[in-house]
């Protein structure tokens, strides 16, 4: 059976490529959010989707969130054994929760100010992931 994540050319595991990736796009919405609703809010909105979505994808609870923001810097070890395709699919339905959280929240404002960042981040992973 093939391993569940492989290493590109330039050393990097594709897993790291995704986490990445997701990582950056996390502290843009972090960035866009948080000057809308506040920190706080956000948190707490961060907070309830990783609670929801976590029995499912266990990896996304190795987030950590605070008013000062996201990151996922404990959890990197963690994700090296899980495939790709399930890192992207976690963080796609972080990012689809999230969404309707603010879609509730502000009526579809705060979306449209992050559709333009998330959409290409959310292709190049799928990318990413689709390199064989």
């Amino acid at each position: 059976m093939a391993p569940a994540v492989k290493e590109d050319k330039g050393g990097k595991w594709s897993s790291d490529l995704v986490l990445d990736l997701y990582s950056s796009l996390l502290t843009e919405i972090w960035e866009v959010v948080s000057a809308l609703i506040g920190e706080a809010i956000l948190a707490f909105l961060f907070t309830l989707a990783i609670r929801k979505l976590g029995e499912k994808y266990p990896f996304l609870i190795s987030l950590k969130v605070s008013e000062d923001g996201i990151s996922l810097d404990g959890g990197r070890e963690d994700c090296r054994t899980v495939a790709p395709v399930e890192i992207h699919r976690g963080f796609q339905s972080l990012i689809n929760h999230l969404s309707h959280l603010f879609s509730a929240l502000a009526e579809g404002v705060i979306n449209k100010e992050l559709f333009p960042k998330v959409f290409p981040k959310v292709k190049e992973a799928e990318r990413i992931i689709s390199q064989k």
